[in-house]
């Protein structure tokens, strides 16, 4: 990741009871800072209603991308890496995830939208990890999200040109 974005991070970890510790790596570039999770593929992600931990489930990291290095937004991403442990939620493409509080001061987003990433995965120890791209996102947006689709979502914000790395952004017109 430093060779792909050119910068080194700054870290930040951050513990939860039962969790190993969680890491969050941001790199402040020119056009944009991008906070990814370091930590979370660990163990494979396996869903609540399992009986036992998955010994081959899917591993991920999560990353997402801001306008102006939100400081406060490690935080955020350090709840949604710890949840696959703690909850056992299993993050994929198209999956909305509500917070119920603002991912950064003065936001309307209080969640986020789950997608690829255009980082390739990475190999650890013969194990593939995607690393996932979390777009911020209004409650609106996934209230209506859940009735209409992410992916009628996704095109609101195209059509709009909604700019996805401003966490204050008003919320897309869904009339």
């Amino acid at each position: 990741m430093r060779a792909h974005y050119g910068v080194e991070p700054a870290r930040a970890s951050v513990t939860f009871v039962g969790v190993e510790p969680i890491e969050i790596l941001r790199f402040d570039t020119a056009v944009e800072c991008v906070h990814v999770s370091l930590g979370m593929s660990r163990q494979p992600m396996t869903g609540a209603d399992a009986v036992a931990l998955a010994a081959s489930g899917p591993r991920a990291e999560l990353s997402i991308r801001s306008r102006g290095g939100e400081r406060e937004l490690w935080r955020r991403l350090a709840i949604l890496a710890a949840a696959p442990t703690v909850e056992g939620v299993v993050y994929r493409d198209g999956m909305t995830v509500d917070l119920g509080e603002p991912l950064v001061s003065g936001s309307r987003c209080t969640g986020v939208l789950v997608g690829p990433s255009t980082l390739e995965p990475v190999m650890v120890a013969d194990v593939e990890v995607q690393i996932l791209r979390l777009d911020a996102v209004t409650a609106t947006e996934i209230a209506w999200s859940r009735v209409h689709g992410t992916e009628a979502l996704r095109e609101r914000w195209t059509g709009q040109q909604i700019d996805l790395l401003d966490l204050r952004r008003a919320p897309v017109r869904l009339d």
